[in-house]
């Protein structure tokens, strides 16, 4: 069984699968370690691992990678003026010393660990590793005891099972896998499932039996959903070809946070696209939902943005969490929280994301009474755009040739927002669909119609996804020299 099984034998998976180019071969090599090494009351403890970022039973590490450096560094007993220990914090710099992993944390920390640690496991295994993360998930802010547990897990492995473990706690392992081949090989129906659910443990509970197959289950109020999305455009025109003889409704894409209030009467989440609830935003909206929308219980999926009183408009994105920590302190501020509903999944005790767009926008005109600056609704001729002052171009509207949208795409530019999202309005709700029934276009979408004359003279590596990688470039520019001459500085 997995809890039995050894961490190493997880490492082997995850260090052959990253090597192989072949899907094919690492869909095999995957499932194999499920019936070799699984029962299937304990895939739960396995596959936890490796889909790290779609866990969410454990919470949060409270763990960047400046955090977990230092961290570290006080678990391997270093100093923090050593050598090792400033690489490990300069993980992201590049230099003459700092060999070829910089930019990849993972890599950077196993090669300081080679040295301390060896090659001998001390014999972890899955069970022990998932109580130990565990631990290091509910010492919240209390670095001693992330410490502590970190450096228990450096006395249990090696250099190699450790990098997977800092890599795991990072929720992202880079095995040049997808999780949607993950979920189709642990079963048919997983995926499914966890759109609906966004419950990792729930799928590996419920389908143990790859050969059963789950009846397609629908959304349920409290339990978040993955959000529908939008395909990315390069133009006007290419967005209206793929739309082409649809009714087209098109909106300004806002640029805040997307989240999925789930209202069960006086019970209300607030649940982000990376499925996590927010409760920091119930002292400041909670009142509002409860009392402005009409039904006990629903589903609606938004933006969080704020609103500027004093400017009588949405403020600048970034502010979200700042204004939901001053809300709950009871202090004074020309800003608010406002939440702006373009769709509802949900209505009473009936999913409506099988009905159109455009029922489902009727539907938001009966469910939610507006309130300026706190609660919106976007849909044309309506809702926000009864707000809008004279002069400006309205939030959304129905587009009924490309002209419009190209006209709607620049005044939405040039007034206010970072580009725009066309949606059939005949299409149904699918919880993670991208297949263009949303289309999203931004103008840095667009190919620059000019070069641009600078000089590269440096870059960043990024983190996440882009570890290992120069994600950003410092250019210089050139001063404009006198008539004549060229420039100097």
């Amino acid at each position: 069984m997995s809890d039995e099984t050894k961490f190493s034998v997880l490492c082997s998976l995850f260090t052959w699968m990253q090597r192989s180019k072949s899907s094919a071969k690492k869909r095999s090599k995957f499932r194999k370690f499920l019936d070799t090494f699984c029962k299937p009351n304990d895939y739960f403890s396995a596959i936890r691992l490796i889909l790290p970022s779609l866990d969410r039973e454990r919470g949060t590490y409270g763990l960047k990678e400046s955090v977990l450096a230092t961290c570290l560094i006080d678990a391997l007993g270093m100093s923090r003026e050593s050598e090792d220990a400033r690489r490990l914090v300069n993980w992201r710099k590049g230099g003459a010393k700092t060999g070829a992993n910089v930019g990849n944390f993972g890599l950077v920390a196993a090669e300081l660990l080679q040295r301390r640690q060896g090659m001998t496991s001390g014999g972890l295994t899955i069970k022990e590793l998932n109580d130990l993360l565990d631990r290091l998930a509910s010492s919240e802010n209390s670095r001693v005891e992330k410490t502590s547990v970190l450096s228990t897990l450096i006395n249990k492995t090696n250099a190699q099972e450790m990098k997977w473990i800092i890599m795991i706690i990072l929720k992202d392992l880079k095995l040049g896998v997808s999780e949607k081949i993950i979920f189709h090989e642990f079963h048919p129906d997983a995926e499914d499932l966890f759109n609906v659910t966004c419950d990792l443990k729930l799928v590996c509970d419920k389908l143990r039996d790859r050969g059963q197959r789950h009846k397609r289950q629908d959304i349920e109020v409290g339990k978040a959903v993955r959000p529908q999305l939008a395909m990315r455009v390069s133009d006007a025109a290419a967005a209206w070809k793929k739309l082409h003889g649809k009714d087209v409704v098109v909106e300004c894409k806002f640029d805040g946070d997307r989240i999925q209030i789930h209202k069960n009467e006086a019970e209300i989440h607030f649940f982000s696209r990376n499925f996590l609830d927010h409760p920091e935003y119930g002292h400041a909206m909670s009142n509002i939902i409860t009392q402005n929308i009409l039904v006990d219980r629903c589903i609606l999926d938004g933006e969080m943005l704020v609103w500027d009183t004093s400017l009588d408009h949405f403020a600048e994105f970034g502010s979200n969490q700042e204004i939901a920590k001053a809300a709950k302190e009871g202090l004074d501020s020309d800003r608010q929280l406002c939440y702006v509903a373009f769709d509802i999944l949900y209505v009473g005790d009936t999913s409506v994301i099988h009905q159109s767009l455009k029922e489902r926008h009727e539907l938001l005109r009966k469910v939610v009474k507006p309130l300026k600056g706190r609660l919106e609704i976007l849909v044309p001729n309506g809702g926000l755009n009864a707000l809008r002052p004279s002069g400006e171009p309205c939030w959304s509207l129905i587009a009924y040739t490309m002209d419009d949208v190209e006209r709607f795409f620049k005044e939405t530019i040039e007034n206010r927002d970072e580009g725009i999202v066309l949606k059939d309005l005949g299409s149904k709700w699918e919880p993670s669909d991208r297949s263009g029934k949303w289309l999203k276009l931004k103008p840095e979408y667009i190919r620059a119609g000019s070069d641009l004359d600078v000089l590269i003279i440096g870059g960043y590596y990024g983190s996440g996804r882009h570890g290992g990688e120069v994600a950003q470039f410092l250019v210089g520019l050139a001063e404009r020299p006198a008539s004549n001459t060229y420039p100097t500085q």
